[in-house]
């Protein structure tokens, strides 16, 4: 695994390793985030200008996001839950289930039964060793918070919630998977239950961040493994076969350090063109790449350079699987 040096901006003779939040936005021109990579003969994609700029391109829109998370409220990661706010606890029946399912997208939902207060203060997040203390909504707010989106469903049926306990559910974060508190909710006509997050919106970070995909920035990382003391990420993403020939292909991976967040791409590595005109399949696999960084991770967020989002600690697929 090579480490990719530090680059400086024109006009510029010094570089600030740690990227405070609160300097980005002053200092972004100027500063770059220190990134690191895995094996790879040529840091750019084909048609690139120079592998120099590109790298120093990358790394100033690497500060921006780590910026625009941070102004985003980003926080602890384990309290980034991206889509992940709510969940439904088993199959919908046949008889009510196209309808059902209908009405929880748009937000189709009412209260026809009394639902519990706020219960205070409390534990609201655990994970092996940690805890994050802060308030729980009451239940009449998270059911707010599902109707918020309430939108034109064709004529679908309200569901009628009838009642609610207060449980926790486990999801997925950069801080590997966490149960937070949640409302299940109980609905009228079926045994499915829905569940809400118990947290409020201000202790909660959402990514994406308002981030547009610009060239040169890589593809998008699904997920994370975490070794080598807190080193080490292993990054998962969809890309061409590990094989030989034109349909296969080579990957490296950078990542961009601040105090908040580490902001992680994936770049194919140009292999020598054969001269043979080859029809590939239309077939991606599941592949990793390795990126050493600087410290350990600890409670930093890791973000996808190529669409903002969080990305998740834990695979949620085999490596090596076709994807089609």
């Amino acid at each position: 695994m090579s480490r990719a040096q530090p680059i400086h901006p024109p006009g510029r003779h010094t570089v600030m390793r740690r990227l405070s939040p609160a300097l980005v936005s002053t200092a972004l021109a100027a500063t770059l985030l220190t990134a690191c990579g895995s094996v790879g003969s040529n840091p750019t994609g084909p048609g690139s200008s120079s592998p120099t700029q590109d790298h120093a391109d990358r790394a100033k829109r690497a500060a921006d996001l780590a910026d625009r998370y941070a102004k985003a409220g980003g926080g602890s990661p384990a309290l980034d839950l991206g889509e992940q706010l709510e969940q439904q606890d088993a199959d919908w029946e046949p008889a009510v289930g196209e309808n059902a399912k209908l009405a929880w997208l748009t937000g189709h939902l009412v209260q026809a039964a009394p639902l519990p207060a706020a219960p205070g203060k409390g534990k609201s997040l655990n994970r092996p060793g940690a805890g994050v203390s802060g308030t729980v909504i009451s239940a009449g707010d998270a059911l707010a918070a599902m109707t918020a989106r309430r939108t034109d469903c064709g004529g679908c049926t309200d569901l009628r919630v009838t009642g609610a306990e207060l449980t926790t559910m486990d999801v997925r974060t950069s801080a590997g998977q966490v149960q937070v508190p949640a409302w299940r909710f109980s609905l009228e006509g079926t045994a499915v239950r829905l569940l809400r997050v118990a947290l409020p919106a201000s202790g909660l970070v959402r990514t994406p961040v308002d981030w547009s995909p610009a060239p040169g920035d890589g593809q998008g990382v699904e997920s994370f493994e975490l070794g080598g003391g807190g080193r080490t990420l292993t990054l998962t993403f969809t890309g061409k076969p590990a094989e030989p020939g034109a349909c296969g292909g080579d990957y490296r991976g950078e990542a961009f350090e601040s105090d908040r967040a580490v902001v992680v791409t994936v770049l194919e590595v140009p292999r020598e063109p054969t001269g043979q005109d080859i029809a590939c399949a239309a077939i991606g696999a599941i592949r990793t790449v390795d990126v050493r960084l600087d410290r350990a991770l600890g409670d930093r967020t890791v973000l996808s350079l190529a669409d903002g989002r969080a990305v998740q600690q834990g695979s949620a697929r085999p490596i090596g699987q076709p994807v089609r």
